[in-house]
């Protein structure tokens, strides 16, 4: 089965029960930043368990069927083993489709070469990257605490649009706060000042979450209300220009119609994957459910790397059926957001319990 049929098939059966094993796996594989965001801790963590490289190769011999990978951090690109992660993961996981991954895009050259790296590969059949962009010039560097960090990302952001093909996109990662509510219009001029013809379409839209177990900002005040946030995006899909039936625009305009009915409840707007469709790792190797969901599904280095082990324990089966009764905090990142709006396409597995 070719990687996209995979996926398909994946897709299908979560929208019709259970799956025997996720098909997408988000990992943070460091909690190490240059940045100091004001509405994330991570950079904050310690950084002196992380899994090596070869006990994430181990991970990926005994688990390697996802079809949609999501590498995050921290800064991913602060591991200076990150060139052989991307070997590891195009060359263990035989049914990736979909590779993705943020970047604040302060080491340009770096990440340049990364994604030229990935592209040499077969594998994955599609890739697609996220530079962070949360207002302009000033705004920016206040949100992200690193001065001359917005040059920096643009020079990545333009430099990574070059290499654009029906294989690689590249977009502008906005995360909607009380900080930059306002500035996404000015954010825009200000990048068509760098790159020139840019619209709405070129960003990825996300509000901003509070997590402990991944964010570490349990303290931040800066999200927004359900009114603030629907008065904001309602602005951005207005200037949507993607056609209609564009797979990554008809994600992005249901995850963004559906963030503002998150804000007013708490809650996920439709039944949860996690813990089915899809899992979240730490750097240090514990699986959660999700970036949402505090409880502990297991330990990698205690399972011997297999995560198909953790995932018939009465630990992770428990978690599961949690969140499946509405016992979990609610989120709506795109981490989770996405797998969910694809496991409820059918008109049976919209009502949350």
């Amino acid at each position: 089965m070719n990687p996209l049929a995979g996926l398909a098939w994946s897709v299908a059966r979560s929208n019709l029960g259970e799956l025997p094993q996720p098909y997408r796996l988000t990992f943070a594989l460091t909690d190490r930043c240059q940045a100091r965001c004001t509405m994330c801790g991570i950079w904050q963590k310690p950084v002196d368990n992380e899994l090596t490289l070869a006990e994430i190769d181990a991970f990926f011999q005994h688990t390697n069927r996802f079809s949609w990978i999501n590498l995050t951090g921290g800064e991913i690109f602060q591991r200076p083993d990150i060139s052989d992660i991307f070997r590891v993961v195009t060359t263990r996981c035989r049914h990736l489709y979909l590779l993705n991954f943020p970047t604040n895009g302060f080491q340009n050259d770096d990440i340049v070469k990364g994604v030229q790296l990935i592209l040499k590969q077969s594998r994955p059949a599609r890739l697609m990257v996220t530079v962070s962009m949360d207002g302009p010039p000033p705004l920016h560097d206040s949100i992200r605490g690193l001065p001359g960090l917005w040059e920096r990302a643009m020079d990545t952001y333009n430099r990574l649009r070059i290499l654009q093909s029906p294989r690689f996109s590249v977009f502008l990662g906005y995360t909607l706060q009380r900080a930059n509510i306002h500035a996404f219009d000015e954010t825009m001029r200000a990048c068509r000042g760098v790159v020139g013809d840019i619209s709405a379409d070129d960003f990825h839209i996300n509000v901003a979450h509070i997590s402990g177990h991944y964010y570490a900002n349990q303290e931040y005040t800066g999200t927004l209300t359900a009114s603030e946030a629907r008065q904001a995006i309602n602005a951005i899909l207005a200037l949507r220009r993607r056609p209609l039936f564009a797979p990554v625009g008809i994600l992005e305009r249901r995850y963004q119609k559906l963030a503002a009915a998150y804000l007013e409840s708490g809650r996920s707007p439709l039944p949860c994957q996690a813990a089915n469709a899809s899992c979240f790792i730490t750097p240090d190797g514990d699986v959660f459910a999700c970036t949402g969901q505090a409880s502990l599904v297991g330990s990698l280095r205690e399972s011997g790397m297999d995560l198909r082990q953790l995932w018939q324990s009465p630990e992770r089966l428990k978690t599961r059926h949690d969140i499946r009764s509405g016992s979990c905090p609610g989120c709506w990142t795109p981490c989770e957001a996405y797998q969910s709006i694809l496991g409820n396409l059918l008109p049976i597995r919209r009502s949350r319990p």
